[in-house]
């Protein structure tokens, strides 16, 4: 029997739009947090990171301020708070990733992954003697010019 709506983990990252001075960012940055409580979420992380140069120009801009979410919410809450940064003129971009299916699949293969054995350094190296291939080459020429005259 599975729960009826579980708590998820998600990573939010979003871009405010650079007209917003830091003022105007943070009210940006308030109105999501509310909405993400008021549905629900508990945040777990809430990090600026501050006015970024963009890697290539969204909407004829090149820079924004950055913002980072990372909380446990029911789906139906991550879909209503993409739906109105989809409608809001203050985000330029959002990306939002469930992380903990992530972290399980992470758990599961250090469980299942043999430990290695680390490799002996080269002075523990048995020394194996000149190889066969150095044996079975013809000796080098000398450096001189060796057209004849």
């Amino acid at each position: 029997m599975t729960t009826p709506n579980p708590q998820r983990q998600y990573d939010m990252v979003f871009l405010v739009v650079p007209e917003k001075d830091e003022a105007g960012a943070l009210a940006v940055v308030d109105e999501f947090r509310k909405l993400l409580v008021d549905n629900g979420a508990t945040i777990e992380k809430d990090e600026s990171m501050g006015r970024r140069r963009l890697a290539y120009s969204v909407k004829k801009r090149t820079e924004a301020t950055y913002h980072n979410f990372l909380f446990r919410a029911p789906t139906a809450c991550v879909a209503e708070v993409q739906r109105k940064m989809r409608l809001s003129e203050d985000i330029l971009r959002f990306l939002s990733v469930r992380i903990d299916e992530e972290v399980k699949h992470g758990l599961k293969v250090a469980r299942n992954t043999k430990p290695r054995r680390p490799r002996p350094e080269a002075s523990e190296a048995p020394y194996a003697g000149p190889s066969a291939a150095s044996s079975t080459m013809p000796p080098a020429e000398p450096a001189g010019d060796s057209r004849p005259e």
